[in-house]
């Protein structure tokens, strides 16, 4: 008997922790990357959450200066989109 793709999918996912953890975290950046002003995401290479902590790492010094400088606005972007955040820190690289 045929089965529907979506079903045998979800019972995939739900069943592989590792790639479930995996899709959840690539949802978190998603959600990092629409916090971020417009004008600094040509200069966002990778953003990277490990715990309570994001990691930017940037094209060049000079983004990485004019991150540095949003720091604060971007931090209050995030906490008031995700609550879920304690003791946020930022890491710009």
């Amino acid at each position: 008997m045929a089965k529907k793709l979506k079903d045998e999918i979800k019972t995939f996912l739900d069943n592989n922790t590792e790639l479930k953890e995996k899709i959840k975290q690539i949802e978190n950046i998603e959600k990092v990357y629409t916090c971020m002003p417009n004008k600094i995401l040509k200069g966002i290479k990778q953003i990277d959450i490990k715990d309570n902590n994001i990691i930017i790492k940037t094209n060049t010094p000079s983004w990485k200066q004019e991150i540095y400088f949003l720091k604060k606005e971007i931090m209050k972007k995030i906490d008031k989109n995700f609550r879920n955040y304690k003791d946020l820190k930022i890491t710009i690289l």
